[in-house]
């Protein structure tokens, strides 16, 4: 059961990536900060509880700037990428994408008809 529930949760991010916002501290989103919002944002989009998250440490408040993070969902663990995608003054945006997560499929052009 925890399996199907952590995978729904990865899935749930792989089609859509989360978008947060926080304040820069010494030009960095704090790592216990970005632990809060990173598990709040993804208990959102998904409606799933999420036991908790870890990161590896601060998020540098520069665009493409990431860290890696870990969130646990009844008991098991969903690798995630955070990614600052935009800085303006003390505001970070950034996304957060599952390990599992893949780029989506470029649309086949549907022919015209005549």
């Amino acid at each position: 059961m925890s399996r199907r529930l952590a995978a729904a949760l990865a899935a749930a991010l792989t089609v859509a990536a989360l978008a947060g916002c926080s304040v820069l501290g010494d030009r960095s989103v704090p790592r216990s900060d970005l632990e809060g919002a990173v598990k709040q944002l993804m208990e959102e989009q998904s409606g799933q509880a999420v036991d908790s998250v870890t990161c590896d440490g601060d998020l540098a408040g520069e665009v493409d700037a990431s860290v890696r993070c870990t969130a646990t969902v009844a008991g098991e663990e969903v690798g995630l990428t955070v990614t600052a995608t935009d800085v303006d003054g003390d505001d970070v945006r950034y996304e957060v994408r599952s390990d599992t997560a893949s780029p989506a499929p470029t649309p086949t052009p549907t022919p015209t008809a005549d």
